[in-house]
């Protein structure tokens, strides 16, 4: 039988299926468009977080736009953790957490990377689909203003001759962006904020946006400027992940990289640093880290914690992030937070985040993961894990209040939440360079 490796087929339909697309000589790599870069292409406005309309994701505090931002990950298939809140498919894509393949080297890696997303913008995405998407929402509009300011939407799909799928992406994004509302998702009506008097064309350019943005934006993609090393696996297990950042700074890159902490001899001689970096916070006990993150190394608890002790001594941006799965790492007694903030201050990092887990891809196979039943086949099994904007929002309150950590910035779509632990008073958070 052929071993799966990321050159066979079995490997790589694990992937392709969920719009990865796999990279590099060795295919040992990755990007995908994620749905934020999706959102703003489709609405093309920048626009501050705390707006509605705002289709930015979380980065966005620190000046990132997600339009012109690579999700990539040089170490695919391995990983020092098999998290069961993940979206990665581990069950039919994991290599193990050792790196095995022959490394394709960083300057070739990012000419693929960026090659790759400019032909998934032209050839798989292209602008029609954005602008088609406004001429759906002017239709929709319009029709329920012709039908009493409400509209079935079965029933505008079957008459209008467009495909299921483009009146989803058009009724979505209407109800997202607080246009419209409705109370069983087949009827809608105007959300009282917006002005339904307007016609069409100025309703959507009043709340959202206009042809003309989405065109900016789909222009401005095409002049990516930020790596957010963060896709799927490890990318600290990649070889050369110092020369992939300095790859990508030499080009003008901003760089972002999310880590589990698992390789603090890694990073301790990283060179260069990325613009920041993200260590993903386990909880403050090694018997609920070891259920929740599943850890395929020995002794992962205690490399954290000597990444923990690292992190004040970098020289780039830090950021501590807990991925909240409600019910999961959540605890709401004194002793869980206590224990939190604990590690917190241990690494003392500019940035502390929560951010919601959300339900997608084979994350979906959390309850299976944990060992409590399902097939993780409908997003109902996993969905009472994915925690609520409020939900977020209080968790986070909890840590503020027992570390003095202020809360700076919060993002509703993204359910994110960001805290000041160790940053200058009045300084901008906002990246100038890379």
């Amino acid at each position: 039988m052929e071993p799966k490796t990321p050159g066979t087929q079995d490997f790589r339909r694990a992937y392709e299926r969920s719009n990865y697309r796999l990279v590099g000589k060795h295919k040992h790599s990755a990007l995908k468009p994620c749905h934020w870069m999706l959102e703003k292409l489709f609405t093309g406005r920048d626009l501050p977080l705390s707006d509605p309309a705002n289709r930015n994701c979380y980065k966005g505090y620190f000046g990132i736009r997600s339009e012109k931002c690579i999700q990539n990950t040089p170490a695919l298939p391995f990983c020092t953790h098999s998290c069961v809140f993940c979206w990665r498919d581990m069950e039919e894509g994991n290599l193990g957490p050792r790196f095995t393949l022959p490394a394709d080297e960083p300057k070739f890696l990012v000419n693929e990377f960026i090659r790759n997303q400019l032909n998934m913008l032209d050839h798989h995405l292209g602008a029609d689909k954005f602008l088609h998407n406004y001429d759906v929402m002017a239709d929709i509009i319009w029709h329920m203003k012709r039908d009493g300011g409400e509209v079935e939407i079965n029933e505008f799909q079957a008459k209008s001759g467009e495909s299921r799928n483009r009146v989803e992406d058009a009724i979505v994004l209407l109800k997202t962006t607080e246009i419209v509302d409705t109370h069983d998702n087949v009827h809608y009506y105007f959300n009282p904020r917006v002005d339904a008097s307007l016609d069409p064309e100025e309703l959507l350019s009043t709340y959202l946006t206009t042809r003309g943005e989405i065109s900016s934006a789909f222009a401005s993609a095409h002049e990516p400027s930020h790596a957010a090393i963060s896709l799927a696996g490890e990318p600290t297990l990649y070889p050369h992940i110092g020369g992939l950042v300095g790859e990508f700074k030499r080009r003008g890159f901003t760089t972002f990289i999310v880590s589990n902490g698992t390789t603090p001899a890694v990073l301790e001689r990283m060179n260069p640093l990325p613009t920041q970096l993200y260590i993903t916070l386990p909880p403050p006990d090694e018997k609920a880290y070891t259920r929740i993150h599943r850890p395929a190394i020995r002794g992962g608890y205690q490399a954290i914690t000597d990444t923990l002790r690292l992190l004040p001594s970098l020289t780039c941006r830090t950021c501590l992030r807990i991925t909240h799965v409600k019910g999961l790492n959540d605890g709401t007694g004194n002793e869980h937070v206590t224990g939190l903030v604990r590690l917190v201050k241990l690494a003392n990092p500019n940035f502390l985040e929560v951010k919601g887990f959300a339900v997608e891809a084979r994350a979906m196979l959390l309850k299976k993961r944990l060992g409590l039943g399902g097939d993780g086949t409908t997003i109902s099994e996993s969905s009472g894990f994915a925690p609520t904007f409020d939900d977020v929002l209080g968790f986070a309150r909890m840590l503020s209040d027992a570390g003095g950590f202020p809360i700076v910035e919060t993002s509703k779509p993204s359910r994110d939440v960001l805290m000041l632990v160790n940053w200058p008073d009045g300084k901008s958070i906002r990246i100038e360079a890379p």
